[in-house]
């Protein structure tokens, strides 16, 4: 049997590619759609805490510590003041989605998977990310809403698909609400995510936070981003 050659290692791929803090590591989960098709709909309070438990398992065993993370639906991101690893992008997308899958799995009881990306940022430039996201949520709560109404109207995932992207968000929002269901009034974690971040040196997980672009909101992030500067 030939012996391999230690030389070997000089066949790996590696860009050696870093990113400079503050940062974003942003996972979503693939291949969910199994997963949420079991789930109670539009929305299931309990993947909802399997999310939140994976974030809070991560503050608590990964090592490396965000200073909040911010999740909704099957994304999740860790907003990081100093860049983990040296800032080395390989590293922190593969142990990243490696720990939130490997957690996430655990609790739902299946294997599951998340890929990560890494989004360097400016410190002021924090805020404004959390609110894209967050924006990005309220826009998911009324799509989810609509295309589970639409279903239980009787039409396919495809057509319902097809009708909602003929309509603007307004639109499918009045379509609910026509149908008695008046979605600024739906629990606050579907409208506008859930926060983890760490409150006199304990874990916190926030199912009520405000809107990140109100006063209140750019408040918190202030303070948990100034604390932990």
């Amino acid at each position: 049997m030939q012996r391999i050659s230690a030389k070997s290692t000089s066949w790996e791929i590696y860009s050696g590619l870093c990113a400079r803090a503050p940062l974003v590591v942003r996972a979503d989960g693939r291949g969910f759609k199994k997963v949420l098709e079991e789930s109670k709909k539009p929305y299931d309070i309990d993947f909802a805490r399997s999310m939140a438990g994976a974030v809070e398992r991560f503050f608590l065993d990964f090592g490396p510590v965000p200073v909040l993370a911010f999740t909704f639906s099957d994304e999740i991101s860790l907003v990081f003041l100093d860049a983990p690893f040296a800032g080395r992008v390989e590293k922190i997308d593969s142990l990243v989605a490696g720990f939130l899958s490997a957690a996430l799995s655990l609790d739902l009881c299946r294997p599951v998977s998340v890929d990560c990306r890494t989004i360097p940022l400016c410190q002021a430039e924090i805020c404004s990310y959390l609110v894209e996201r967050q924006d990005e949520t309220w826009r998911n709560h009324i799509f989810s809403y609509g295309f589970y109404m639409l279903r239980e109207d009787g039409l396919n995932g495809t057509q319902a698909m097809e009708k909602l992207r003929g309509l603007k968000e307004s639109e499918i929002h009045e379509l609910v609400f026509q149908r008695g269901i008046n979605l600024t009034k739906t629990p606050v974690w579907e409208r506008r995510g859930i926060m983890v971040y760490r409150k006199n040196g304990r874990v916190a997980v926030d199912w009520e936070i405000p809107l990140f672009s109100s006063k209140e909101g750019n408040a918190i992030l202030a303070e948990i981003i100034g604390k932990e500067s």
